[in-house]
């Protein structure tokens, strides 16, 4: 491989998409998994730094990041060090994980309530959570239109503000289905 060919965290600095749920002031941001090292991805080949890129999350000013990759993919994406290094700058890790360009299924929707929970109670304290799958496209984009849809905003519009804000995401019809289906769970307040 050409190293010159590699996308780095110096020649394509981590690029943070955000959208704002209805009616708040936080921001959920979306990206790829930082400090990805992945050869023949779709954007390329990434040789990337991961404290660079949770350097720049942390100064983007993110309280908690959700983790939607798989845990085999922390290896295979060399970024086994993602919770320990997320937890010495002060951020929380919360592990969602859901298969690559796929739905979630029975394992995130048991843990679904409650960490979404804490999810939209950071977000309702006006602090920004960062959201990343394998590409951030898929996975990134299903859970950002729920979060917006917990917080009020219709299926439609949910997907209108991810896509505006972050082009191709929830990458396949069957994902587009899913979050249209989608009926909120959650409660600012833990009353449903």
């Amino acid at each position: 491989m050409n190293p010159s060919l590699d996308r780095t965290s110096d020649t394509d600095p981590i690029r943070i998409d955000a959208v704002q749920p209805a009616g708040g002031c936080a921001l959920i941001g979306m990206s790829f998994c930082p400090g990805k090292k992945q050869r023949n991805a779709k954007a390329g080949h990434w040789q990337r730094d991961l404290a660079a890129d949770l350097a720049r999350i942390h100064q983007w000013g993110s309280r908690m990041i959700i983790s939607l990759v798989e845990a085999h993919e922390f290896e295979e994406l060399q970024v086994a060090t993602l919770p320990d290094d997320v937890d010495r700058l002060g951020m929380k890790l919360r592990h969602l994980p859901i298969p690559d360009i796929s739905l979630p299924g029975k394992s995130f929707n048991e843990r679904w309530p409650e960490l979404g929970r804490e999810i939209m109670s950071t977000l309702q304290a006006g602090q920004r959570v960062f959201l990343h799958g394998k590409g951030g496209l898929g996975q990134t984009g299903t859970i950002a239109a729920y979060l917006l849809i917990e917080s009020g905003m219709s299926a439609e519009e949910a997907i209108v503000q991810v896509r505006l804000a972050r082009p191709d995401t929830i990458e396949t019809a069957i994902q587009e289905w899913f979050v249209m289906s989608y009926q909120p769970v959650l409660s600012m307040t833990g009353e449903r």
